[in-house]
């Protein structure tokens, strides 16, 4: 073709015999218009993607973090539930085998697998939707909002940027730490109840698809385990009642006056600021009560229960019954009850705590003399206030406790807006 840019009514230079407006004219147009200048949302991208300070991203993704777990699953706020679940079993079962990976080596891994395989362009458009709608919702805090308007922009940035790859787009980390987290909680009761095959019962006892399906459950494949219990109602039935059992002498054995806590002494004051109404509620319906009345007032505490039992709670105690399950120093028959005790409250942690609260004859001992002083102080006070916890929580500080000390702060917390009143005031 000609360099010489002809008339619209010449002939077009490219042979075909139209006149050049009706044949290449528009395309030349095209080719010599300036680029389109990036949009907003680009421009955004860009910024996000190229500012050297990442520190207020950092926050954004902590504070998306937590939104994403307070809202729980809900349209376009996880991947497909039923497609991660089939993958995070496989994977897990595939890493387990692989030797040479550690623990973050394999987290590292089964992230970016997931993400290769469902975070697809309209994933990621939907969530980048989500977040902006949710950043717009009123009554949300203006560092909710900007930490949201940050992570759509983020989550639509494959589209913007081609070196942004799935697996390296930090809201599918958050997004996948999430859903992994959910995914192990549900799966836990699972594992938690089947244990009871290795440790409650004699594997040898078991057919040999019992045991390749309990061992694909500890590689992570629980499903392969569930599907077969459902499939064996007499294996399912003979878990419920070794199940039943544990819990019976479990609670058996916490009634008799020589059997220690099971609480550490923050743990039972937590568990009493926050059952206190809840259990008063209870003890207060009359001789007479109604059964419905009666059920609602259990179902009120076992509600309370199930709030207060938080993770790090649940595994604090978990881990001292199973290592006390193996102190050398503790008689073996209560090494035993240690060791069913723990099987026990991780299958049932709000029935069995709420059994312990209110059956256990000794309570929270003390880790020093100081700290016991301290907690009969408190006892004998007839209302906690913030104020009254604040000595005992200075003295777990100074004894190098700060998580015990942190669980005391959530104590405060709760009696600044639910005072607990032990007992009326006597008169002077």
């Amino acid at each position: 073709m000609s360099q010489k840019k002809p008339g619209r009514n010449d002939p077009c230079p490219c042979g075909s015999g139209k006149k050049y407006k009706v044949c290449h004219a528009s395309e030349d147009r095209a080719r010599a218009a300036p680029p389109v200048a990036p949009t907003s949302g680009q421009t955004a991208v860009r910024k996000e993607l190229e500012n050297p300070d990442v520190s207020y991203l950092a926050v954004a993704l902590d504070r998306f973090g937590k939104l994403l777990a307070e809202w729980g699953p809900g349209p376009g706020l996880r991947f497909d539930a039923e497609a991660f679940d089939k993958h995070v079993g496989q994977e897990l079962a595939r890493i387990s085998e692989v030797e040479t990976l550690d623990a973050n080596q394999a987290h590292r891994e089964l992230l970016v697998g997931t993400v290769k395989v469902l975070a697809t362009k309209s994933f990621l458009d939907r969530l980048a939707a989500v977040l902006r709608a949710r950043s717009e919702e009123p009554g949300l805090p203006a560092e909710d909002q900007r930490a949201l308007r940050a992570c759509a922009v983020i989550a639509g940035a494959s589209k913007a940027s081609s070196r942004l790859r799935p697996e390296n787009n930090p809201i599918l980390d958050v997004v996948f730490d999430v859903q992994f987290r959910e995914w192990s909680t549900r799966h836990k009761e699972w594992l938690a109840k089947y244990e009871l095959l290795a440790s409650g019962m004699s594997e040898g006892s078991l057919s040999e698809e019992a045991r390749k399906a309990l061992q694909q459950a500890r590689d992570g494949d629980v499903d392969a385990l569930v599907d077969y219990v459902k499939e064996d109602p007499g294996l399912a039935e003979r878990i419920a009642r070794e199940a039943k059992e544990r819990a019976a002498r479990v609670e058996a054995k916490l009634r008799e006056p020589s059997t220690p806590p099971v609480f550490a002494p923050e743990e039972e004051l937590w568990l009493t600021c926050v059952l206190w109404e809840p259990m008063q509620a209870l003890k207060g319906l009359p001789q007479g009560a109604e059964p419905a009345q009666r059920r609602e007032a259990v179902t009120a505490l076992l509600r309370g229960v199930k709030g207060a039992l938080d993770e790090v709670f649940l595994a604090g105690m978990l881990n001292r019954m199973r290592q006390k399950s193996q102190d050398a120093t503790v008689d073996e028959a209560l090494r035993a009850w240690y060791a069913d005790a723990a099987i026990a409250f991780e299958a049932e942690p709000a029935r069995m705590s709420l059994a312990a609260l209110l059956t256990a004859r000794q309570e929270a001992q003390g880790r020093s003399a100081e700290e016991m002083v301290a907690l009969a102080d408190l006892k004998a006070l007839t209302t906690w206030t913030p104020e009254s916890f604040e000595p005992y929580r200075q003295l777990l500080l100074q004894m190098n406790l700060p998580a015990s000390a942190e669980r005391i702060q959530r104590c405060q917390e709760w009696l600044k807006t639910h005072p607990v009143a032990l007992r009326a005031a006597t008169p002077e």
